[in-house]
């Protein structure tokens, strides 16, 4: 009988849990990638637009529990992905945020600044090309910081024609 217990235990509980882990099988994009692209490609000759996304326990003022906000700076595709990165970014982990977005570059040193966002190292910069757009002439720079709250900053700026 223990033998039974014990073997229905392994395929109800564990068997599930080992269909999730993962086995070094590509991860389908990151739909941020997409609205960082679609927010650099409205960069025309000569500009440069922001966006900071911020986040954490507290706020800019008293008895506030958290903040999770995102300023486009008037910049009417920077709305657009204020409203993508709110809902579907984390307000308390913003190195998380800042990662997925460097996942997004092109560059050669992604992954050493992914290693420094994971040793807590910032204020970190990284600045390249998007890897899915061949549009290589807009540079994305994803700046982050910790102060009171999390700070990402994106932006892009055409450096070609």
């Amino acid at each position: 009988m223990a033998t039974y217990l014990r073997t229905r235990y392994l395929i109800f509980v564990l068997l599930p849990l080992a269909g999730s882990c993962s086995i070094g099988t590509p991860r389908e994009s990151d739909q941020m990638c997409a609205e960082i692209s679609r927010f650099a490609s409205t960069i025309k000759a000569g500009e440069s637009h922001s966006v900071v996304l911020r986040g954490g326990w507290g706020g800019d003022m008293p008895n506030i529990l958290m903040t999770h906000d995102c300023q486009a700076f008037g910049y009417g595709p920077g709305n657009a992905l204020c409203a993508y990165l709110v809902p579907n970014t984390s307000w308390e982990f913003g190195q998380n945020n800042a990662k997925r977005a460097a996942e997004c570059l092109d560059s050669s040193s992604r992954q050493d600044f992914i290693r420094r966002l994971d040793k807590y190292e910032w204020p970190a910069e990284i600045a390249s090309p998007l890897r899915t757009s061949a549009d290589k002439d807009v540079q994305v720079t994803v700046s982050f910081e910790t102060k009171e709250l999390s700070i990402l900053t994106l932006s892009a700026a055409r450096v070609g024609n």
